[in-house]
């Protein structure tokens, strides 16, 4: 009987070990997609658009919204209408701006938020620039409701390391939420006037996914879309919103609505250009260009 003998060099080994695996990207897509699925649902209550900072590519529009804060017994009923509905399946919420602190009644609304959800991590975003100046009365709040301070450096001549030591004097917990002290951190949102994007690619690639927006009575997937009227308003742009682009408050009943909301595309993706530019941080100049291609 005769026995064959086969002799394979260590290359050939290496070349099928190193071999690109066709389904590779495919696995890598649906990973992505069950991960994002799987995020913590976050809730952010936007109390004003209006801010003391003037970024150029705002996602919020701040430099073209007027100052106009959200009407507190709305907020209320909105909080405590989503408590009910969400109960502890909401482990993190946020009061958001423009400038949060700018809000009149932010310390109303930290104590509204907190008799809401008494159990989740409750964040206030903010510049940090209006932090020095605070009251007593607002510390004294960030500490009884166990409020976080979520500060966003920015490129500006502001000393971010003496008011989060601050922070740390007054016994409030913070954390750095985003680091855009580098001029060009910064990314431009472009919309499409003709709305021809593919939504599903828009939204799975969406670096605002999970910040689902609640203004007025309304439940938005990002801040993108809940914000877009100040520049329909400011620029006479048509950018709307069709039936499935956000949720009534009132007309929830199950947290899976809001989940269904942030985890699928939206007729508002249609306009969303991907990916963003990465740019320069500058001062707006309140032109359409900053925000339409």
């Amino acid at each position: 009987m005769m026995t064959t003998y086969f002799f394979v060099q260590w290359q050939d080994i290496s070349y099928f070990c190193n071999m690109k695996n066709p389904f590779r990207p495919i696995i890598s897509l649906y990973k992505s997609w069950r991960a994002h699925r799987a995020m913590p649902l976050r809730l952010e209550f936007v109390v004003t658009d209006h801010c003391n900072l003037n970024c150029k590519g705002c996602t919020h529009y701040s430099p073209l919204a007027p100052d106009e804060p959200e009407d507190f017994d709305t907020l209320c009923r909105s909080i405590g209408k989503l408590s009910r509905v969400c109960g502890d399946k909401v482990p993190t919420l946020y009061l958001i701006g423009g400038e949060t602190l700018l809000y009149p009644r932010l310390n109303d609304a930290m104590t509204a938020l907190r008799q809401g959800f008494p159990d989740a991590r409750l964040y206030i975003f903010t510049n940090g620039i209006m932090l020095p100046r605070m009251g007593e009365d607002f510390w004294q709040r960030c500490r009884d409701e166990k409020f976080i301070l979520a500060v966003t450096r920015y490129p500006i001549r502001f000393d971010y390391d003496k008011v989060l030591a601050l922070c740390r004097e007054k016994g409030v917990e913070t954390e750095v939420f985003g680091d855009r002290s580098m001029a060009d951190s910064f990314f431009r949102f472009g919309l499409d006037p003709d709305k021809k994007q593919n939504p599903r690619i828009a939204h799975f690639k969406c670096y605002n996914r999970g910040c689902v927006s609640i203004i007025g009575d309304k439940i938005y997937p990002c801040s993108i879309s809940a914000c877009v009227t100040h520049l329909n308003r400011a620029h006479g742009t048509g950018f709307t919103h069709l039936d499935g682009d956000f949720l009534r408050v009132d007309e929830v009943t199950d947290v899976k609505q809001i989940k269904r909301l942030r985890d699928n595309p939206v007729p508002f993706c249609g306009y969303c250009v991907n990916p963003p530019a990465t740019v320069a941080y500058g001062p707006s100049r309140r032109e359409k260009s900053e925000w339409v291609d």
